[in-house]
């Protein structure tokens, strides 16, 4: 497709290289109908009508035309008898010629029509893709600019900025993998190995199968994965290097159930309140129409969280 796009795009209607294609196409053509007189084909002008429809769409209507003009020239000139001059015509060829001409010049027409729409739409997918870059350049910096504000707002509480700066640093990142993917979704397991960084090959174990989430969803499951992690960075099997997270997930159509489990971490207490970053997964996902159950169990943090992902 890219080639086409760019084939169309290179080539000017009134150029060299749309003369070139012409004269390629009608010499094929000739070719073709050499084949179809071998065959015992004895029909004029089948050959030339693809060879019309292809120089109008690489070329342009010029080249279309400029075919058609040389088509009716050849086959009058080399291909009736008798050959090599221009004989005059009875009235079925006559009315041969005029509804070869009437067809390609539909032909024609509708190939400029198609060709044309064709790349006002490109160029409006350019325009459209330069747009998004921008809005997606001041929506990083944007980001950029909140987390300045949180760390200049809180300069003598820096482990409250820090926890803030990194939720809105979460929900960048995710944005950024939407804006990334042509189908503007996010794999899950795309999703969790950001969230993880330096350890998502040593500490992080993912099963589940591929799942593409949907933008809003991205964003929001980026900010309930980086409430885990950071708790399991500070008080669960991320605190140490023997630790390690294991998720596991299935779907039943948009509806998907993950298991979040650490083994290996120091001993797990159920929390004595909930915490803010309870608060933010619980919602996160309650927003999403899912839920979420912690379990403390001996091995380390449980979690069993059910989400949608469109």
């Amino acid at each position: 497709m890219n080639r086409w796009t760019s084939l169309l795009e290179g080539i000017r209607p009134i150029s060299l290289a749309a003369l070139l294609i012409a004269l390629g196409c009608l010499g094929l053509a000739i070719l073709l109908r050499q084949v179809f007189v071998a065959l015992g084909v004895s029909a004029v002008f089948p050959s030339f009508y693809p060879a019309v429809l292809l120089a109008s769409l690489l070329a342009g209507s010029p080249a279309g035309i400029g075919v058609i003009i040389g088509a009716v020239l050849v086959v009058w000139w080399a291909l009736l008898p008798p050959y090599y001059q221009f004989n005059r015509l009875d009235s079925a060829q006559a009315a041969n010629f005029l509804l070869f001409a009437a067809s390609t010049g539909c032909i024609v027409l509708l190939s400029h029509l198609y060709r044309d729409a064709f790349l006002r739409l490109r160029r409006r997918d350019r325009e459209r893709e330069l747009l998004l870059q921008e809005l997606e350049h001041r929506g990083r910096n944007t980001y950029a600019v909140v987390e300045a504000i949180v760390r200049n707002t809180l300069v003598n509480d820096r482990a409250s900025a820090d926890a803030i700066a990194g939720r809105v640093r979460a929900v960048s990142s995710a944005n950024d993998l939407v804006n990334q993917s042509d189908t503007k979704t996010v794999r899950l397991k795309d999703l969790l190995s950001l969230e993880f960084g330096n350890n998502v090959d040593t500490q992080f174990y993912a099963t589940g199968p591929d799942i593409d989430v949907s933008p809003d969803a991205a964003r929001k499951l980026g900010l309930v994965f980086h409430e885990l992690i950071t708790n399991a960075m500070k008080h669960g099997a991320l605190s140490n290097r023997h630790g390690r997270v294991t998720v596991a997930w299935r779907a039943e159509g948009t509806l998907v159930h993950l298991v979040w489990q650490e083994e290996d971490g120091p001993p797990v207490l159920p929390p004595q309140r909930q915490g803010f970053g309870s608060v933010v997964v619980t919602q996160s996902l309650k927003s999403l129409g899912g839920d979420i159950v912690f379990g403390f169990d001996a091995a380390g943090l449980r979690c069993n969280m059910n989400f949608n992902c469109r």
